[in-house]
């Protein structure tokens, strides 16, 4: 056959085998890149009194894909459970803690806050306390971005409305 001899043709066959394994595997990290570009900011947790309490995690998730993603869970070692809860008022001033079930969404090129008095991390179950200047890994598993670990630390910071004059 055109003068190959038996062990060129197999180098050639290899070499093609190589190139094309490395084009696909090009394209699927181009592919995941483009799927799954989460940027995580402005990251913290509350500390806590002891073991066994549960704390409240605060971040800014920004979604800068071209698709829609869903925060499916979050997890870490040092709680038993990590939820996703949502703080709403009623028309009465009354405010209701739910938890998100189902996910919570970003919408793509977007991002959403999670912050005191609005959508949050509750941590529960937490194996030891958290004092202020330590820090501890969150796992955040989204629909298409996959797993994207957080690095929290742990910061006594006043509400919000901490900083409202009163002597009115």
């Amino acid at each position: 056959m055109f003068g190959l001899t038996k062990l060129r043709i197999v180098e050639i066959g290899v070499a093609l085998l190589l190139t094309v394994a490395a084009i696909v595997f090009v394209g699927l990290t181009v592919w995941a890149a483009e799927t799954g570009r989460i940027d995580v900011a402005d990251a913290w947790a509350r500390p806590t009194l002891g073991q066994g309490d549960a704390t409240a995690a605060y971040m800014t998730i920004a979604n800068r894909g071209k698709h829609a993603d869903i925060l499916k869970s979050v997890h870490t070692r040092k709680a038993k459970l990590v939820e996703v809860r949502r703080i709403t008022m009623t028309p009465d001033g009354i405010s209701h803690v739910r938890t998100v079930e189902g996910g919570l969404p970003i919408a793509a090129e977007s991002s959403i806050v999670l912050g005191p008095g609005g959508t949050h991390l509750m941590l529960v179950g937490l194996e030891d306390a958290l004092a202020a200047g330590e820090d501890l890994i969150l796992t955040l598993e989204f629909a298409r971005a996959g797993a994207v670990d957080v690095h929290v630390p742990i910061e006594a910071r006043a509400p919000a409305t901490a900083n409202a004059d009163l002597s009115q």
